[in-house]
């Protein structure tokens, strides 16, 4: 998913339970509203949820909504102001206003269902719903790439995009730092290495480990620019299989460990073998924001940072 949680996929598995749901999603905000707009809340109808729309700050009144909407069966939009007492209370730094639609769902509401089935796939869904009768279809004939909502349609536009997936080649120090960071942050976690000592579950527990050289290990998935990769084994024989594999793909973020002098010589190695200079400089070497970095716990972090930064550049325009 692009900013938000995927809630749907747990919502689904309610609406097979039979439970009678609304569906709370922000489509609007302004100042400093603590959820982003995407931000979406399920609620059955006894009040349990899924997900949140606000950090905890308007959830009570929200899903009152919720519940009134499953009764009456309509669609609803409705204004919450957040005041810096309230979002203090919450443990926010400050407060803003959103907008927050409200809409029953079917017990076999295939949009969801769809969705659902999207998600699994990796594949970006783009959701047209007409906020005034609660229509929803799925139009991914749009060229919108960040959910928006469009006040004189009286129309939401939610894009859902695949999770943000991290291929990490080199099971080293740095990994075992950048595996749990990553996690945190609600990457899909892939540690490549074919060196069966160094990749073992003891030491990556929480994380799918591949036991192949890269450009076989890469080549079971489907790549695209949800898709990053960094390089941090120091072996040619190892990162460059990697390299050379997604700068011919339709790839997301590129970073390689190494000096200065290392990224040199990895750059020469790749134009004598044909690449370019402009697919070169997709390599962020050396990795990592410039923070002075120097135990793995620091690196790992200024490489997060960077692929972060790089996603929301490159994404959220």
């Amino acid at each position: 998913m692009n900013n938000v949680d995927d809630i749907l996929t747990p919502t689904s598995i309610w609406l097979k339970q039979k439970r009678k749901l609304a569906l709370a999603t922000v489509i609007s905000t302004w100042g400093s509203s603590p959820r982003p707009v995407g931000g979406q809340m399920a609620i059955d109808q006894n009040g349990e949820i899924i997900g949140s729309v606000s950090g905890g700050c308007i959830e009570g009144a929200v899903i009152l909504e919720g519940i009134n909407s499953i009764k009456d069966g309509k669609t609803r939009i409705k204004d919450y102001g957040i005041s810096n007492d309230m979002a203090w209370e919450v443990g926010l730094a400050c407060g803003g206003e959103l907008k927050v639609l409200i809409q029953p769902l079917d017990l076999d509401d295939k949009i969801v269902y769809s969705i659902v089935n999207s998600i699994n796939k990796r594949e970006i869904i783009k959701l047209r719903i007409n906020c005034l009768n609660g229509s929803r279809k799925i139009d991914n004939t749009l060229d919108n790439q960040i959910s928006y909502f469009d006040e004189k349609k009286n129309e939401f536009i939610h894009i859902i995009d695949p999770k943000p997936r991290l291929f990490i080649v080199g099971a080293v120090h740095i990994a075992q730092a950048l595996v749990p960071l990553a996690d945190v942050a609600d990457y899909e976690i892939i540690l490549i290495d074919p060196r069966d000592h160094f990749a073992t579950k003891d030491r990556f527990p929480n994380c799918k480990i591949i036991s192949q050289w890269p450009d076989e290990a890469l080549s079971k998935f489907h790549l695209d620019k949800s898709s990053h990769l960094v390089t941090l084994t120091h072996d040619p024989k190892i990162d460059d299989l990697a390299l050379i594999y997604c700068l011919k793909k339709n790839f997301g973020y590129i970073g390689s460990l190494g000096s200065k002098k290392t990224h040199h010589k990895r750059y020469n190695r790749l134009l004598q073998m044909g690449f370019k200079k402009e697919e070169l400089s997709k390599i962020h070497g050396p990795i990592g924001l410039d923070i002075n970095a120097k135990t793995p716990a620091e690196i790992a972090t200024s490489i997060l940072a960077e692929i972060i930064n790089y996603r929301r550049k490159n994404h959220d325009k």
